[in-house]
Order: structure tokens, then C-alpha cells, then sequence
């Protein structure tokens, strides 16, 4: 696989504002941050001015300045490799930018190649973070590589159970961390799921095979069917299956990578 950072600027600038607006009007930055999430400039405007931002960037820089972050990405997945017993794909390729914290990591298509882009200002400076980011990320390079189909966009079951097997294992990486942390959602979305799991089931039951739901489960902002339900809920759910799937069986990730997902969604 192939690591390409484009925050190496950003160790040598003495004005982050400054570099910020040089990166955030860069032609990549555009091609594979700003057009593909739909981010209009006066966002990138009020972003610049929010000093909560704006120190979370300098933390970021400051912390990971001494890291070759291209190495410690590599070096973290094939460690991963051999938890796993399973090979990264050889044209895997991540970009590491500095965008607007609107995510952590995705995958879009860019230049006919799948390519994974993450925000490293998402982790705060929190090394821990981006290993749990880089786990997550990990097992669906591998999932995807097994099943060889769309594992986002087949079906909600398959996208529930990739995602729970992602989540679980950031858990099985770090440890004793909370479960939002673990499904990159509020606190609040992980509570509604633990008192409404029941009534998921159910709702799911006839759907688990079509995908009209992927953007009430997974997209921020999207229109939900079920009273009071948050978005993105799709990653906890995911989560509390697989891991009761892995206790009941006393399995680890590297156990179910490329399980069908109808074996825990029966």
C-alpha cells in the first residue's frame, strides 16, 4: 500500500490561518476533500475564524511533528496484518490531509482508484485515536478485498456488520475507551441505540437485504424514520451485533473478517 501525506507544509509554516487557505484552495485538496463532501466556500470562511479550530489544528501539528507520519501509517498496518493474517490490497493507497473536522476518514473513487482520505486534524493530536482510526479503516480494506463487492452500498446488513466489525476492532486495538469513541458518534446516539435495540430489530427485519436505508443510519443530517431516532445510529448498532455475536462465540475480529453478514444477522 502507498501512504501520501499532504500536511508536510504545515511542520514548517508559522501561520496556520495561512496555510490553511493555501492548502484549502490547493487543486487535490478540492478533487478529493471539497468537492466530494460538498463543502461551500463560506464554510471554509467561518471555519478560518473559529478558534476552536483553529487550536485544534496548531495541537494536531504540534503533536504528530516528530512523527514520520507516512512510516507510523505503514508500520501500523502491517502490524495489523499480522494480528489479522491478512494481507493490505497492494494499490491501497491513504492521502493524509488537514481539512475542516467535518469527518475522520472515507474512501472515494479519484482517477478511476478507490482511495482513502483521512483528516488527521479529527484526532486532536491523540495518537491513540488515529490508531483506532487506522484499525477501523483496516477492516474494510480487508472485508472488501475478501468479499470482492460494495460493502457500503450493497445492503444495510452488510453495511451494519462491516462497520460493527470496524468499531470492535478500534476496541480490540485500544482498549478501555468509550463506545461512542469507538463508533465516531455523540454519546447521546449510542445511548438511543442501547434503549431502542428492540425496536431496531424490528424495523430492520424486512429491510436487512436493500439499501434505501444507508442514509437514515449512516449520513450525518439525514432524514430518519423512527420517532426520536439521531442519525448515523447505523454505527452502533453494528457495533452491539457483532460484539454480541464475538462474546456468545468467544471469537475475535480476525475470526469473522469476511463473514457473511446474515450469520449475525440472522
Amino acid at each position: 500500500m502507498q501512504v501520501i501525506s499532504l500536511i508536510k507544509n504545515f511542520f514548517e509554516s508559522k501561520n496556520i490561518i495561512e496555510e490553511l487557505q493555501k492548502n484549502l484552495s490547493s487543486k487535490l485538496i478540492e478533487e478529493i476533500y471539497i468537492n466530494p463532501k460538498n463543502i461551500s466556500k463560506s464554510i471554509i470562511k467561518a471555519k478560518l475564524q473559529e478558534t476552536s479550530y483553529i487550536k485544534n489544528v496548531a495541537n494536531t501539528i504540534d503533536s504528530f511533528k516528530e512523527i514520520d507520519i507516512e512510516k507510523y501509517i505503514l508500520d501500523k498496518m502491517n502490524s495489523f496484518e499480522k494480528n489479522i493474517n491478512y494481507k493490505m490490497p497492494d494499490n491501497a493507497k491513504i492521502y493524509v490531509i488537514i481539512g475542516l473536522d467535518t469527518t475522520t476518514i472515507y474512501s472515494i473513487k479519484f482517477k478511476d482508484e478507490d482511495i482513502t482520505i483521512l483528516l488527521l486534524e479529527s484526532t486532536n493530536g491523540y495518537i491513540d485515536k488515529l490508531d483506532m482510526l487506522l484499525a477501523h479503516e483496516f477492516t474494510h480494506f480487508i472485508r472488501r478485498k475478501i468479499l470482492n463487492k460494495d460493502i457500503f452500498e450493497i445492503s444495510i446488513g452488510e453495511r451494519f456488520i462491516t462497520e460493527g466489525i470496524g468499531c470492535n476492532y478500534s476496541e480490540e486495538i485500544i482498549a478501555n475507551k468509550n463506545v461512542y469513541e469507538y463508533c465516531l458518534v455523540k454519546n447521546e446516539i449510542v445511548l438511543w441505540v442501547k434503549n431502542n435495540i428492540d425496536k431496531l430489530d424490528e424495523y430492520i427485519k424486512n429491510e436487512k437485504y436493500k439499501n434505501d436505508l444507508m442514509p437514515c443510519f449512516f449520513k450525518m443530517g439525514a432524514k430518519t424514520e423512527l420517532e426520536n431516532m439521531p442519525t448515523r445510529t447505523g454505527y452502533v448498532y453494528g457495533y452491539y451485533k457483532v460484539k454480541e455475536y464475538l462474546e456468545k462465540n468467544n471469537l475475535k475480529i480476525k475470526d469473522i473478517i469476511g463473514i457473511n453478514w446474515e450469520e449475525i444477522l440472522k
